[in-house]
């Protein structure tokens, strides 16, 4: 029973209208809709895994990185582009909370993103793709812009080439303009 290989992406229509939607979010007065629409588009803009951005405290931000205790690959630096540190900058710190993405209501970190990801993916009319299609896209994007799948893989944390092969999807377009 071999697994499911999901080869889903945005394609630059599709991240631009859940871009819109997260912009709108994050301007919203509601520190929950906000803080959910940060913590989407830092998924975005690293290709980070769910659980990596959910569980980030205040000590692993160290400017234009952020250095992951434990992923699933073992301990790793995420490198930040201006985008992501700007984003990260917004953010509101309080004294005796640690996470980045805490919940006002227990003061415990946010433990998952489904809620407002469904909310956000029906505005964005992005009925079914997965939170995880993120890092793909993330890859994917990177592969187009022609960056190496080393590099790819480097970024999004890869023990191996071959993971990454798996990510990294080229569209039509690009395909097409190889031949």
């Amino acid at each position: 029973n071999r697994k499911i290989r999901h080869q889903r992406f945005l394609s630059h229509e599709e991240l631009a209208r859940l871009g819109a939607v997260l912009r709108a979010a994050r301007a919203e007065v509601g520190e929950d809709r906000q803080l959910h629409a940060v913590a989407i588009t830092l998924l975005l803009l690293t290709g980070c895994r769910v659980g990596e951005v959910l569980g980030l405290k205040w000590g692993d931000v160290h400017g234009n990185r952020i250095k992951l205790r434990d992923s699933k690959t073992g301990p790793r630096t995420v490198w930040l582009g201006d985008e992501a540190r700007d984003l990260i900058a917004t953010l509101p710190r309080h004294k005796n909370i640690a996470w980045l993405f805490w919940s006002r209501r227990n003061r415990k970190p946010i433990i998952t993103l489904q809620y407002f990801w469904h909310e956000f993916r029906h505005q964005a009319q992005l009925p079914s793709y997965r939170l995880h299609d993120l890092r793909h896209t993330f890859a994917s994007h990177a592969a187009m812009n022609a960056e190496t799948l080393p590099m790819i893989g480097r970024l999004l944390g890869h023990a191996k080439v071959e993971s990454t092969a798996r990510y990294a999807h080229l569209d039509d377009g690009h395909v097409q303009a190889a031949c």
